[in-house]
């Protein structure tokens, strides 16, 4: 396959993972808006995002991050959300979930390498990458609301405490190995 090709699939990939996510997004924001008010819940989102940073080589662990951040700032642009109209808000936080997320995963693989476990040589680092690629994203965001007074430290105690963080908790130690898995098969079925 020429590099042209590769190029083009990649690309069509990450479209599709962009579109995937900002759905995602869109329906977390009106589903759960309902029951948590603003902080609605990233429970789909963010591992989406993680798994991006963890599949393939260093390259892409800022990929999925950054297409949840842009997600987030189109969303405010369509609904009109305040907050996340500054990309210094929706967009750069985001990126750090790739980093944090990648070389958590990176040392976790290579810690238990030489496991015959399945569990603990690909699922339990994918899991602990997601809980603390999540942790990141919501430290780095309520940071740097506070930096632009959208945010109380109040507030950011009130979160991290919160239903809606132990949600995205839970749920990024269980989609993440999952969603890990799954796009591997498809970016290798793919050639991307």
């Amino acid at each position: 396959m020429n590099s042209s090709s590769k190029s083009a699939k990649q690309l069509a990939f990450l479209g599709v993972m962009f579109a995937l996510i900002f759905v995602f997004l869109l329906v977390e924001t009106y589903a759960f808006s309902a029951f948590f008010g603003n902080f609605t819940p990233a429970i789909l989102t963010i591992p989406v995002a993680i798994s991006l940073a963890l599949v393939g080589s260093k390259r892409p662990m800022l990929v999925g991050g950054t297409l949840l951040g842009c997600s987030s700032f189109l969303l405010a642009i369509i609904i009109g959300n305040p907050i996340f109209l500054n990309p210094l808000i929706s967009i750069f936080p985001r990126i750090f979930i790739g980093l944090v997320a990648y070389g958590v995963y990176v040392l976790l693989n290579k810690f238990f390498a030489s496991s015959q476990n399945k569990f603990m040589s690909e699922v339990l680092p994918a899991a602990v990458a997601g809980v603390l690629g999540t942790v990141t994203n919501t430290v780095c965001t309520i940071f740097m609301m506070w930096v632009f007074n959208k945010s109380d430290i109040a507030s950011v105690f009130t979160v991290l405490i919160s239903i809606n963080f132990v949600a995205e908790v839970i749920a990024a130690a269980i989609l993440t190995p999952t969603y890990v898995m799954l796009i591997k098969k498809i970016t290798s079925k793919l050639g991307v």
